[in-house]
């Protein structure tokens, strides 16, 4: 087996210990965990997915899930009394398969769900596509305060996903899916 030397600067000593200390006195073996991981997430980023952490339960009770995907679709969809609604987000997985994460949610408030629907499309149901949706963060904080039932749910092919969706979410999530997640331009 090789050998290699790696030089550890006076401010990073601690963290080789604790690292050590963590890994049962193996350092080798952290650093190349912490490689491989690093890597991993690397090449990941360069094909145009991320880390996804979402959270999942319900009644104030929630752990975290984490995966490697890019966020293909998002929906929202909402009941007729604007004051329970769900929102689904579709990603694409690195390996291939589709996760749907969904929050269901009660609000006392009777307008918590309201917006104009795009033209042509279900008043109780919308259907959004962003880069960066700017709603998500307010989202999380909804999460605990109501009681939000959120779930995550994988599908292995692409049929299986749109026998799951709503029609034109599933439509947006193809369609995104089966695109490239970065063209390179040279310009």
């Amino acid at each position: 087996m090789p050998n290699k030397t790696i030089y550890v600067g006076d401010d990073d000593v601690a963290l080789f210990q604790r690292a050590q200390s963590l890994t049962g006195g193996n350092l080798s073996a952290a650093i190349t965990k912490a490689l491989r991981r690093l890597v991993e997430i690397e090449e990941a980023h360069l094909e145009g997915f991320e880390e996804v952490e979402v959270r999942v339960g319900g009644d104030g009770i929630y752990h975290r899930k984490r995966f490697v995907a890019r966020r293909v679709a998002q929906g929202r969809r909402r009941a007729s009394d604007d004051r329970r609604g769900e929102w689904l987000t579709v990603y694409h997985t690195k390996k291939g398969r589709y996760a749907v994460h969904s929050k269901r949610h009660e609000s006392g408030n009777p307008t918590a769900f309201e917006s104009p629907a795009p033209d042509g499309q279900d008043p109780r149901y919308t259907v959004e596509y962003w880069e960066n949706p700017p709603e998500l963060d307010s989202w999380n904080s909804w999460d605990l305060a109501e009681k939000a039932e959120m779930t995550l749910d994988v599908y292995e092919t692409l049929d299986e996903l749109k026998g799951a969706l709503p029609e034109e979410l599933s439509r947006v999530a193809e369609a995104n899916a089966r695109q490239q997640p970065v063209e390179e331009l040279d310009i």
